[in-house]
């Protein structure tokens, strides 16, 4: 169509209940999604990562790629494509598979670590030691004999 050519408007109450009710719900996703997003527009991306650690960016780089192929997921299906027979369906499987590897390692980083050298002292002081008398005993007596073969 030209963009001189009108549009017909449908008139009011035309569409089922549960259209209605899906396109409200999209509607308010994607506000949602733009609130969540809010406080990254307008704003340098060395600015917003320079305080994070390297794992917070990699987690904050995995989030913002993962939003904006979902967002454009909901873009297909809007436009009436099947986002399944698209590539941005590998996108998302890539994306959540690097998700996954960076909890992993965040999981490895909280994982509890040994302390060799308390470790060495709790197994030292558990360890019996003969006391003074003991020993002194033991090197009054007679060597034990050799057995002759």
């Amino acid at each position: 169509r030209s963009s001189s050519t009108p549009v017909a408007i449908a008139p009011r109450g035309e569409f089922p209940t549960e259209v209605k009710e899906q396109a409200k719900a999209f509607h308010s996703a994607l506000l949602n999604v733009k609130e969540a997003l809010s406080p990254l527009f307008g704003k340098n991306q060395q600015d917003v990562t320079e305080a994070l650690s390297p794992l917070d960016k990699a987690r904050l780089d995995l989030t913002l790629l993962y939003s904006l192929n979902s967002l454009f997921w909901m873009y297909l299906c809007t436009v009436g494509e099947d986002p399944k027979q698209h590539t941005v369906r590998r996108e998302l499987e890539r994306v959540k598979e690097y998700m996954v590897r960076a909890k992993q390692i965040a999981d490895k980083a909280k994982a509890p670590k040994l302390d060799a050298g308390a470790a060495q002292r709790f197994i030292r002081s558990s360890l019996w030691t003969p006391s003074d008398d003991s020993a002194s005993q033991k090197s009054t007596q007679e060597p034990p004999r050799k057995r002759r073969r």
